[in-house]
């Protein structure tokens, strides 16, 4: 017999509840005053900026500049959805107005904001409130600075506390309202709840980057325009000599070289050449460094078969980071902003995802379409609409403007229009004509043919199947087909004809 829980509590000592014994402020290896927590980014102790400034400066490098906007755009262009965690038809009407909410309040710009924490390790921004329609609704959402704020831990039990510096306490700061800001972490450690961003990674091959382009400018200089060098007699007084000196600085940015005639100068002249791409090298190992911590890209290939290989992965690995921003963020605001929101308003508990998939290839969807066409087969136009969009109509349907008479004025829409065809244009056998009234209704004929197999070519387009895999699965569709009608036409077709051939049925005249 099962115990129940009273029981299987009582047979062992129960666990402690709420507690932590490891807790941060036991830690011996921590220096803690008044409880405020200091970050444990080795680069900013080393550089003495526990606010991290030198971490906004990295911005200013191009490289830096772009790999972020990728990032953050990669995944604010992504389409998002709310959805409630239960299902009902009263759970998805709350769904849509958080959706509507958040529609009106820039969700994508606080997304974008958020994700700021990718290079400090942490972002903040705060929400300001307002009564719209009946509902609590954030009028605005603000990016806040990250040096205005600090952790404060006094309760060993409990997370560390978010608190706001201010003219009035710049040491513990002052404690924030619930509800009003929202926090984005990446990499958040015991000992460290600012997060960890990829400015640690970055911050060195910025600094040899821009070190390496100081020095690739100098020898630019220095190979690309001559050293002037004036000679002055041996008598020139200070006068002549500051004016010799005032013409070549005039014709030089760099230094100059004055001496009196007669004298001679012996220059050490380098190995190195002006065609030399040492710090160019430099620079793009540098920028592959950082394109690397940014995006996950490996250095850059040369050409070929090895350019498309890198191409594809590096396609694969931009997705797989956009899925891990997306699911990190998400988590974040349906922590915050969703649960307040639903809280705030009675409404059923809502969670924000975005839709992360590959784009499809229509070039090679549409390949196949024509691959499989090309075998006798045919959309159907609610298929090519769904995968190509509307618009689309089949070929050669009938049109839908005005008829006309052979005089070029419009057709009585009353009178019956006769459609002309090959058949017309010569005499038919009186055989033909009896063929023709016995295959009448070939259409329900041919039905339990084309039925099942347009039926199994839209399901085989739907599921994304190649022409080869459609191919390998036709013999089992054609075995469910009947043509016990079909059958039954021809051989009364067969049966007409022959037995018109007999009794001698002439031309129809």
């Amino acid at each position: 017999m099962a115990k129940n829980v009273g029981q299987v509590r009582q047979a062992g000592t129960p666990p402690d509840l709420e507690s932590e014994v490891a807790n941060r402020l036991r830690d011996p290896f921590e220096q803690n005053y008044m409880g405020v927590i200091q970050t444990a980014d080795p680069l900013l102790l080393e550089k003495g900026d526990p606010a991290g400034e030198i971490y906004r400066d990295l911005k200013r490098d191009g490289k830096v500049f772009s790999g972020l906007q990728k990032r953050k755009l990669a995944l604010v262009g992504r389409k998002w959805q709310v959805v409630a965690i239960q299902d009902g038809d009263e759970q998805r009407e709350d769904a849509q107005i958080v959706s509507g909410i958040l529609k009106r309040c820039n969700f994508d710009l606080l997304c974008q904001d958020l994700m700021d924490a990718l290079l400090r390790g942490y972002a903040v921004s705060e929400i300001v409130w307002t009564v719209r329609e009946g509902y609590y609704v954030p009028a605005r959402i603000v990016k806040r600075a990250q040096r205005r704020f600090k952790y404060v831990q006094i309760d060993a039990h409990q997370p560390p506390e978010l608190r706001l510096l201010t003219q009035a306490n710049m040491l513990t700061g002052e404690a924030l309202p619930p509800r009003k800001f929202i926090v984005h972490k990446m990499n958040a450690e015991d000992d460290n709840p600012y997060g960890t961003g990829l400015g640690l990674q970055l911050y060195w091959p910025v600094f040899f980057k821009r070190k390496g382009i100081i020095a690739w400018n100098k020898l630019n200089d220095r190979f690309g325009s001559p050293t002037p060098w004036g000679k002055y007699p041996r008598n020139a007084g200070p006068k002549e000599k500051a004016t010799l000196f005032a013409a070549l600085k005039a014709i030089s940015n760099d230094g100059v070289v004055m001496t009196p005639d007669g004298m001679s100068i012996d220059l050490l002249e380098t190995k190195l050449t002006g065609s030399v791409t040492t710090q160019q090298a430099l620079c793009q190992y540098m920028d592959d460094w950082i394109a690397e911590v940014l995006l996950g890209q490996e250095p850059r290939a040369g050409g070929g078969g090895a350019l498309a290989a890198a191409s594809k992965e590096r396609t694969a690995v931009r997705l797989d980071l956009v899925q891990a921003d997306s699911d990190l963020l998400s988590a974040t605001l349906n922590e915050t902003l969703l649960l307040w929101i639903c809280e705030l308003n009675g409404l059923a508990t809502c969670q924000v995802s975005r839709e992360i998939s590959e784009e499809e290839d229509k070039l090679a969807e549409s390949e196949t379409d024509k691959n499989v066409t090309e075998m006798g087969f045919q959309l159907s136009e609610n298929a090519v609409r769904e995968k190509y969009g509307e618009g689309w109509v089949r070929k050669g349907a009938e049109p839908t403007n005005t008829l006309t008479n052979s005089a070029g004025g419009p057709r009585d829409a009353g009178l019956p229009v006769k459609v002309a065809n090959f058949a017309e244009m010569g005499t038919k056998d009186g055989v033909d004509l009896l063929v023709e009234e016995a295959l009448a209704d070939w259409k329900p004929m041919m039905t339990p043919f084309s039925e099942p197999l347009q039926a199994a070519l839209d399901a085989s387009v739907a599921s994304g199947e190649t022409a080869e895999q459609f191919l390998a699965r036709l013999p089992e569709v054609l075995a469910r087909m009947d043509p016990a009608q079909l059958l039954a036409g021809l051989a009364k077709a067969a049966f007409t004809s022959r037995l018109a051939g007999n009794a001698g049925v002439g031309n129809a005249e």
